[in-house]
């Protein structure tokens, strides 16, 4: 069967040039960048290359680059690096609509000690600057607040939070994930101490990503051993997957802004395809402004996962991570002020680069009579 893949919030394949770039580093150039002799040199060289191409897409400085597994490990080595190392500042300020890498590592800190607060947001998924002022203190030690949310693509007004934060002296954290390379996200214009990004969401492999840390800030490691990347992350170097991340992250910058314009073009296309055919055609939220390429859709009276069921051929996310196989209604519309009956009439479209017009055409055949059963089914 043909598949429409419209679910790249959730992964991108690895670009063509990406490949490229990391192939020999497998092969024979499988030297450790930790080691003395010139060939370990040589692989040093090129993890360093791919530092300066991920600091250039956010901004930053390349010596503010910390190598990690990914955006979950990133989220957790700034949230309890930052608690080890302030050992007088025990609160956490979040918001409800974060990933779980961030709401998780901030319940976990809670059971040692931290007072942790998590925030409601608004319907429209955004949040009250008002909240974060009266919620930060000098006990604070850390704000996280994504960029752009993963399930809705609401895009976040980081102004306030991060107001808040600095008159408290907290630092300020940002999983920045799906922001990267969607929409222009600079650390220096943002304001940010410390970033979470990923290489697999932006075309690049699948287990690699950095966490931006500001020059001026201290954190403790949560990976002890060899005292690599600035004694932040120990462990033998990733080279191919760090040299596919620099690759990725250059294309990225690159392409930006021709893939955000597309993106656009395509949801818009979705979702008139959607409303021409069918009544009770929702987009969640309609009113924030959000990522080019993410479109969150209700149709009401129709199980979002009774809708996957009868449009096998489109790739879509119900937003509900899948525990043991038991569909749990999105924490994020949930926190958006919807009942769980609601949030499961849901279901999340994200394009990427290899989306066509004819791929939107061919998911909105799929969608129509699928919806249309589920609700003659249903009535």
């Amino acid at each position: 069967s043909n598949h429409v893949y419209l679910d790249y919030n959730a992964t991108t394949p690895v670009a063509p040039e990406v490949v490229d770039a990391m192939t020999p580093w497998f092969t024979e150039r499988f030297w450790n960048a930790a080691s003395a002799h010139p060939l370990g040199a040589m692989a040093n060289d090129a993890v360093e290359t791919a530092r300066q191409q991920v600091a250039d897409l956010i901004g930053a400085h390349p010596n503010e680059v910390v190598f990690t597994s990914g955006s979950t490990e990133s989220i957790n080595l700034a949230l309890k690096g930052v608690f080890s190392a302030a050992p007088d500042r025990t609160g956490i300020v979040t918001a409800a609509t974060e990933h779980k890498a961030v709401l998780d590592t901030a319940a976990w800190l809670a059971e040692q000690g931290a007072s942790t607060c998590v925030l409601p947001v608004t319907a429209s998924g955004e949040i009250d600057p008002e909240l974060f002022a009266g919620s930060v203190d000098q006990h604070t030690a850390v704000v996280s607040v994504m960029a752009a949310n993963n399930e809705t693509g609401v895009i976040a007004d980081l102004a306030g939070p991060v107001d808040a934060a600095r008159r408290c002296g907290a630092l300020f954290h940002t999983d920045a994930t799906q922001a990267v390379g969607r929409i222009n996200f600079d650390v220096e214009h943002a304001d940010v101490d410390l970033a979470s990004i990923s290489a697999h969401k932006i075309y690049g492999p699948k287990g690699v990503g950095a966490l931006y840390v500001r020059r001026s800030v201290r954190i403790d490691a949560t990976i002890h051993g060899g005292g690599h990347e600035h004694n932040m992350r120990s462990g033998t170097l990733n080279v191919a997957g760090i040299v596919g991340f620099g690759a990725a992250a250059e294309l990225a910058a690159k392409q930006r802004d021709d893939d955000a314009e597309r993106s656009t073009q395509l949801t818009s296309e979705l979702v008139a395809g959607l409303t021409t055919q069918l009544d009770g055609v929702e987009v969640i939220p309609e009113s924030a402004p959000r990522l080019p390429n993410t479109v969150n859709v209700r149709f009401t009276g129709a199980d979002a996962e009774a809708v996957m069921v009868n449009a096998p051929t489109v790739a879509m996310s119900s937003g509900s991570a899948c525990t043991s196989m038991v569909p749990h209604p999105s924490h994020v519309l949930i926190a958006m002020g919807m009942s769980a009956d609601d949030a499961s009439e849901c279901l999340r479209f994200s394009t990427g680069r290899p989306t066509t017009s004819e791929d939107i055409t061919e998911a909105v055949a799929a969608l129509v009579p699928a919806v249309t059963r589920v609700r003659e089914l249903t009535q």
